[in-house]
């Protein structure tokens, strides 16, 4: 019968439970994880190519015989598998990847003579093909025989094959191999020096060569590396020089640009990326390019990229999410929201993304918005009470006390369910802080001295913070001055010379009476202020205050007139400063 490829066949499975590493199996031209090990079910019309004329019987005999096989080896039967396999190689002799196969089977147990057989009937029958000289070749290499000859009649047929094929790179990638494999790296070399002489215009032939080249030379080895990276560029460039105009080349250049990239080529690969954006605004080019510029720190440049990507591709989740980091990165927290939320209605979101979008509402100052996501957001999640705690600082931020103190209560009700690793001392202190603005003072108290009380020891700026803060509060309020004092005393003991602190103390004095003590620490606080900020205004007003107590008007007005130039913007302390100067005409 003529020689037609009847069907294919490549065996997987429980058919390979002969098959090592090293296996001949493992070549290019025979790739396990490409299996298909169909064949036309019975009643079903044979395949165009299968002519059925006069060899109709024999090849429905074959098709039996390869059905039947199958099934011995799908049950580990393989002694009888390999029977039936013979088989259907005398009705088609000539299909290489069954050949392959059936030779592994016949080594295992007929011997390694019957097993080169098989693949000698399959290279004389299809001399024209490459890939049954190369399993046979990979079967000699792979099983090799006793006979000291048998290694000269391998590297005979490499050279037989190379001669056969010099203008198919997966024939002269193989002998390269072959030859490195067995330190053979003259032969190895002078085989690619011919490659590279050919005319070859396929691009696919110099890219194969140029990854071929990289075992040759390796750009690893950094004594050599300038030699072996011209060496190797050489194959690469010979492939730009080929790949079509257009679109049609981008797929050719790109896998140069990722070759450059690889081989930290950085320059070359980034010229290469721009040059394939402004020819043809390849998607893959511009997300190259992106890492290429992020990687330099060219924040500017990578931005850029990066929103042209999303413009191009605006459902890739992946894209949206860089772009929210990018933006985060720069603090244009406006930005990146509306990123964040396309990403979570895209591909989903869960509760961390919807807290992280709480979070940039917060800090894009988008109250109103973040209002609205945790109308959403406390229904998703009735039990996280982060989402209450968002929608608090969004009530607070709106000056709304009332809703803000609600929503502060129903976080710290689930610390009662489980929920206590959110709940720490950090939101008693938020907590205590909502409910001194919303007027309710003596609650926030009990608050602010719970979450002293839940401080770690090691966390000394939250406790003192907290202290201060406590102790502060009461002296605006004139109460407990006894416990406000040794609060204040211990936030100083914490973190000395801080001069918030050291206000509060002068202010307690005082509020005690003691203005000499008073102008000694708020002196001491002024003499701290580095690098005076407009909020900073209030303690130069204290100064000013204990200065008029003493009956000093010319430094109290000295302090207020200070206080005022420091530009302040709370319209109390405004108000008090403007007393203090008319208190000192």
């Amino acid at each position: 019968m003529p020689a037609k490829k009847a069907f294919r066949l490549v065996p997987t499975g429980l058919a390979l439970v002969f098959l090592t590493g090293a296996s001949l199996l493992e070549g290019k031209n025979y790739s396990p994880e490409k299996a298909d090990l169909s064949l036309p079910k019975v009643g079903s019309p044979p395949p165009a190519d299968l002519e059925l004329k006069a060899e109709g019987s024999a090849l429905s005999e074959a098709m039996a015989h390869y059905a039947t096989a199958l099934q011995l080896e799908n049950s580990g039967k393989m002694r009888e598998a390999l029977q039936h396999y013979l088989e259907v190689l005398k009705v088609d002799p000539t299909n290489a990847e069954l050949a392959t196969h059936t030779a592994e089977l016949a080594y295992h147990y007929q011997g390694r003579p019957q097993a080169v057989a098989v693949l000698e009937k399959a290279v004389a029958l299809r001399p024209e093909d490459p890939a049954v000289h190369l399993n046979l070749i990979r079967f000699l290499t792979t099983y090799v025989s006793e006979d000291p000859f048998e290694k000269d009649r391998t590297s005979q047929l490499v050279a037989e094959v190379v001669k056969r094929f010099p203008k198919r790179a997966n024939v002269v990638s193989f002998a390269v191999l072959h030859h490195l494999s067995f330190s053979q790296r003259a032969e190895a070399l002078a085989i690619l020096d011919e490659a590279s002489k050919q005319d070859v215009k396929s691009p696919g032939y110099w890219l194969e060569l140029g990854r071929t080249a990289q075992q040759v030379w390796p750009l690893a080895q950094m004594e050599m590396r300038e030699d072996h990276v011209k060496r190797v560029n050489f194959f690469f460039d010979r492939a730009l020089m080929l790949a079509a105009a257009g679109p049609k080349g981008d797929a050719v250049r790109l896998e140069v640009a990722q070759f450059y990239v690889l081989t930290n080529q950085l320059e070359l690969a980034r010229g290469l990326c721009e040059k394939i954006v402004a020819l043809s605004g390849s998607l893959q080019a511009r997300k190259l390019l992106y890492r290429l510029y992020d990687s330099a720190e060219e924040r500017d440049s990578a931005l850029a990229v990066l929103e042209k990507i999303v413009e191009q591709v605006p459902d890739d989740v992946e894209q949206r999410r860089l772009l929210v980091q990018a933006y985060e990165s720069r603090e244009e927290w406006a930005r990146a929201v509306p990123h964040l939320e396309a990403a979570i209605q895209l591909g989903g979101g869960d509760a961390s993304e919807y807290q992280a979008l709480g979070q940039l509402l917060l800090q894009a100052r988008l109250y109103e918005k973040l209002v609205q996501l945790c109308e959403r957001t406390t229904k998703l999640y009735p039990d996280n009470p982060i989402f209450h705690i968002h929608a608090a600082f969004a009530q607070r931020s709106l000056l709304r006390w009332e809703k803000a103190i609600q929503s502060m209560e129903k976080a710290a009700a689930m610390a009662e369910n489980g929920q206590a690793e959110l709940v720490n001392h950090r939101f008693y202190f938020q907590f205590g802080l909502t409910l001194e603005r919303g007027g309710r003072a003596e609650e926030a108290g009990k608050m602010f001295e719970k979450a002293i009380t839940l401080t770690p020891k090691d966390e000394l700026d939250d406790a003192a913070n907290t202290m201060n803060y406590l102790g502060y509060m009461w002296l605006e309020d004139g109460r407990y001055l006894d416990k406000a004092g040794e609060l204040i005393r211990k936030a100083n003991e914490l973190q000395p010379d801080k001069a918030a602190y050291v206000d509060s103390l002068g202010w307690w004095h005082y509020k005690k009476g003691d203005y000499a003590h008073a102008v000694i620490e708020l002196e001491r606080a002024f003499s701290l202020l580095k690098n005076p900020e407009p909020d900073d205004a209030e303690i130069v007003e204290h100064l000013g205050q204990a200065h008029l107590k003493l009956g000093d008007k010319t430094k109290a007005r000295e302090m207020f007139e200070k206080a005022r130039d420091m530009g302040p913007t709370d319209p109390k302390l405004l108000k008090r400063i403007a007393e203090g100067l008319e208190a000192t005409k």
